[in-house]
């Protein structure tokens, strides 16, 4: 079975590049970045995989409008409203919260394309799957009653169709550390709804586990699970039917922290706002405090306690966010 269709929407390969002061300075290992903040798509971010593949499939089915579902300040529907605008189509986005007094960070970047928002009056925390089902279901017949032909994308863009992008992605970094000989003992990367870190899995499987993958989740236990997204487990299981490759995954290859959630999804830590001002300091690269900052906490943390062992080289997987950090600015000054 051929791959799935995916168009070209971002910039690949992205950049990887040794943060050598930061591995000196602040984790005591040796850390390298993988700019999935480069893919080039409005402002960039691991969301640009996701959708070549999703919006191959929207394209495939005739619609003329994409609907997506996310928080107030949601990379992936920032985004998916890019790549509909780039393919002639139009975006609908679902929003988990209230219109905020400040138009800002990626809400801004969604209103300038033209995007039409729909705010639902409670936030991510308190969203059961019924709850996001039939906030899409509505927006979708909406549309249908006028004549449209509306496709809609799950949470996050983590499907099984999604995850094929970091499976690819993986397949990118594997090849690079080939070419440099570079092996890579441990992947980190920030963890949501948890497509990103699904197909880095399946990458890893699939190349007989070369690496050690870890989430580093952003919001306490329960919030894939409250948007009714399916567990990692399950979308790399599906997301390798779709290639013909199917896949046993165990409990090693799913490793998920909750150490750096914090008290709710996109309310900032301590430990994630230092290791904003860290790495910019140190290599000059900015992270978000939602999702990047409390990822590379974790890393930190990884390196201090001694998962991350001396010698092992590890890639922070860099999934962008940068729109992100100027609706906490009162958060991050100094």
């Amino acid at each position: 079975m051929a791959e799935p269709r995916r168009l070209g929407l971002a910039h690949l390969p992205t950049p990887i590049e040794h943060a050598r002061r930061f591995s000196t300075e602040i984790a005591g290992r040796e850390i390298w970045i993988k700019r999935d903040d480069c893919t080039g798509l409005a402002f960039g971010g691991n969301k640009a995989r996701k959708l070549e593949f999703l919006l191959a499939a929207a394209v495939d089915a005739g619609a003329d409008v994409v609907i997506a579902f996310g928080g107030v300040q949601s990379n992936h529907t920032r985004m998916t409203a890019a790549a509909a605008r780039k393919l002639g189509l139009d975006c609908s986005l679902v929003l988990a919260g209230s219109p905020p007094e400040d138009v800002d960070g990626n809400l801004l970047l969604s209103r300038i394309l033209g995007a039409t928002l729909t705010f639902l009056s409670m936030g991510p925390s308190e969203m059961t799957p019924e709850m996001v089902a039939k906030a899409l279901a509505t927006e979708e017949e909406r549309f249908l009653s006028k004549g449209r032909r509306p496709f809609v994308i799950g949470p996050g863009g983590s499907t099984p169709l999604g995850a094929l992008g970091y499976n690819r992605c993986f397949d990118e970094l594997l090849a690079a550390s080939q070419r440099d000989r570079l092996d890579i003992d441990h992947v980190v990367v920030a963890f949501g709804t948890g497509g990103t870190m699904a197909g880095l899995v399946l990458g890893n499987i699939l190349a007989g586990r070369p690496a050690r993958i870890t989430g580093i989740s952003v919001a306490p236990p329960g919030m894939p699970e409250s948007l009714g997204v399916p567990s990692v487990k399950t979308l790399v299981e599906k997301a390798a039917m779709l290639i013909d490759r199917p896949v046993t995954v165990g409990d090693e290859d799913v490793r998920i922290s909750y150490e750096q959630a914090g008290r709710a999804y996109a309310v900032p830590t301590t430990a994630g706002t230092e290791a904003i001002r860290s790495l910019a300091r140190t290599e000059g690269i900015f992270l978000d405090p939602v999702y990047t900052g409390k990822g590379m906490a974790g890393l930190i943390d990884m390196c201090r306690s001694g998962v991350i062992g001396k010698g092992e080289r590890t890639v922070f997987l860099h999934t962008g966010g940068t729109p992100g950090l100027f609706p906490y600015r009162k958060v991050l000054a100094p």
